[in-house]
């Protein structure tokens, strides 16, 4: 009876492995020690070691990959960010921030319409994501597609309509689709929200 019992209770106290074996509280302590190394290294600056220090753990860890993309997004090694970030994604397909990770280093390359494309995987995921919305309005502003950038800032405004920010996206983005009418009524709202705003003080 004690042995059963003995048996019983070890198994109650047996941690079962979440979907991510190698999350902070499952992870054996030398790989948690390289972690805060990590960390510790990013705060003082010095990304190649940060980044060294996690380059030969497990390759299929998707904690691992998602941190060394954003180190070498912060280091402008942007090729290897969205190598890590892609594989982090192949990792946790459900998972949202691995492909907001990714939207950064493809920005930053000029591979626009990459970006696009992690931001609308993002919207299948998560379809009123405000930082996909965002950034996908902003990537269409700057590559003169206003009637797409307007129809983004749109849904941004639908959800916040007092962010000033993206009232202003939208804003610009009707004016320069030539639909004068519809700005000059939201660049109202923005003088409402934020009286005397330059970026709203237009001749419309």
């Amino acid at each position: 009876m004690k042995n059963k019992l003995a048996l019983l209770l070890s198994l109650c106290l047996t941690p079962i492995p979440g979907p991510h074996a190698s999350a902070a509280g499952d992870m054996p302590a030398g790989r948690a020690a390289q972690f805060a190394a990590s960390y510790k290294q990013e705060a003082e600056g010095d990304l190649r070691a940060a980044i060294h220090s996690l380059e030969e753990l497990e390759a299929a860890d998707y904690f691992v990959h998602l941190r060394l993309g954003w180190l070498n997004y912060r280091g402008e090694t942007w090729n290897d960010s969205v190598s890590h970030y892609r594989k982090a994604s192949k990792l946790a397909p459900q998972a949202v921030e691995p492909l907001l990770g990714l939207m950064l280093p493809l920005q930053a390359a000029g591979r626009f319409d990459e970006a696009i494309g992690a931001g609308q995987s993002i919207l299948r995921l998560d379809p009123g994501n405000y930082t996909a919305l965002s950034r996908m309005a902003w990537m269409r502003y700057s590559r003169k597609d206003y009637k797409k950038s307007a129809s983004l800032y749109m849904r941004l405004v639908e959800r916040y309509p007092a962010d000033v920010e993206m009232l202003l996206g939208l804003g610009w983005s009707l004016t320069l689709d030539g639909r004068k009418k519809e700005a000059s009524q939201i660049f109202q709202r923005v003088l409402l929200l934020s009286p005397g705003n330059p970026r709203a003080q237009t001749d419309l």
